[in-house]
């Protein structure tokens, strides 16, 4: 799944509180508050993000780099201000999948996005029940269907856009401006040329956008922001049987006992991140595409024994290719990154591998770290792929 992160803007009504990073980049409970979203859509199946980035662009972009917790990180950048619409439009030409998420860069809104993709309409809005209320607009909704957006007024009960919607690549392909707001040339006023389905969300909301909410949030969130325990693990020859370069689905295999061991660690409360070192993209034997649909399909049949994997962390070198990196095993790169952005305790960590150098990479970091030996993967390498 793809998904759009609207990160562009000024904060204009947090000025005097935060000033000096974009408004999603503002601290909340010592951590930006475009990790909380990013975090939330990485969770949920989200494996690449198109940042859509303006002001002060260098900071989120020296925070996200390429990745974030296995997650592609791509940018679309705004030379000047292009409002919602403009960078929706601009940001979709970064993506390939027929449909795609868009998410607010302030709001933080706890949405099933499997539900709103069971919806076939070309607009997909997510929608909020509040009470008392006079900041946001509501949305009339007849039939699962929105029939308008109302103004903002006091108001005891109603729905409201939450902020997240998803969409048709082709959507505003179209449409004759470059500059636009989203909100009101699109939502309000092409109710009745483009259908445009509700998903109702009781989820756990927040807008930023205001001093007294951005106050609300350093607390509110606090229960998202835990220090975590993670256990590593090594892929080929430790989840899985070693058949060197593994990437077709139909050569998955298993190693036996492993799938259970996955669950019980997923039970105990600690994260499970796989390591890999994956120098069959450099040398072209797959691609990253490949890869991931992979780990998509390893997902899926460890949901069979009722374990998952939280994270994908690969390195996509080879040292006679691409030269030296630091990702690459025994290095620790992605051990790090997985540390940062998950915020664990290395104390607290375990890690395990069937090689040497995943070990040593392991204690680098401060974890302890354990080899595994098993004998399916000896015989698995009499006939391997060279």
């Amino acid at each position: 799944m793809e998904a759009i992160v609207l990160a562009g803007g000024f904060g204009t009504r947090l000025a005097h509180v935060v000033s000096d990073v974009p408004k999603p980049m503002a601290p909340v409970c010592n951590r930006p508050f475009l990790r909380f979203i990013l975090d939330d859509l990485q969770a949920k199946g989200i494996e690449r993000v198109v940042l859509a980035v303006g002001y002060k662009q260098e900071v989120i972009r020296d925070y996200f780099g390429a990745h974030y917790r296995g997650m592609q990180i791509v940018y679309s950048s705004e030379d000047t201000p292009l409002f919602t619409g403009g960078a929706i439009k601009k940001a979709l030409q970064s993506c390939s999948a027929e449909r795609v998420f868009v998410v607010n860069g302030d709001t933080f809104f706890d949405v099933d996005l499997h539900a709103m993709q069971r919806e076939s309409a070309p607009l997909v809005v997510a929608v909020k029940r509040m009470k008392k209320f006079s900041r946001y607009g509501t949305v009339q909704i007849e039939d699962g269907r929105i029939q308008a957006f109302r103004e903002k007024q006091p108001c005891d009960e109603g729905l409201i856009n939450g902020g997240i919607y998803l969409v048709n690549r082709t959507i505003l392909e179209d449409y004759p401006k470059d500059k636009f707001s989203f909100e009101n040339e699109i939502l309000e006023t092409k109710t009745a040329e483009i259908e445009m389905a509700a998903v109702e969300s009781e989820g756990y909301f927040i807008d930023i956008g205001i001093p007294e909410d951005y106050a609300a949030a350093q607390e509110t969130m606090k229960e998202r922001a835990p220090i975590n325990k993670a256990a590593f693990f090594d892929r080929d020859g430790t989840i899985n049987v070693d058949i060197h370069y593994l990437y077709r689905p139909e050569d998955l295999k298993f190693i036996a006992g492993m799938p259970e061991f996955i669950r019980k660690w997923n039970d105990w409360g600690y994260k499970v991140i796989v390591v890999t070192n994956q120098a069959g993209i450099a040398r072209g034997y797959y691609g990253e595409k490949e890869m991931r649909a992979l780990h998509r399909y390893m997902n899926e049949r460890l949901a069979e024994y009722g374990a998952h994997i939280d994270a994908f962390y690969y390195c996509p070198h080879h040292p006679e290719i691409t030269g030296p990196c630091h990702c690459r095993k025994p290095e620790p790169g992605m051990i790090e990154d997985a540390i940062r952005e998950f915020d664990l305790d290395p104390a607290q960590c375990i890690l395990f591998g069937d090689k040497p150098w995943d070990v040593e990479a392991g204690e680098k970091c401060g974890i302890k770290s354990e080899m595994i030996e098993n004998k399916e993967n000896e015989d698995a390498s009499k006939t391997k792929r060279e």
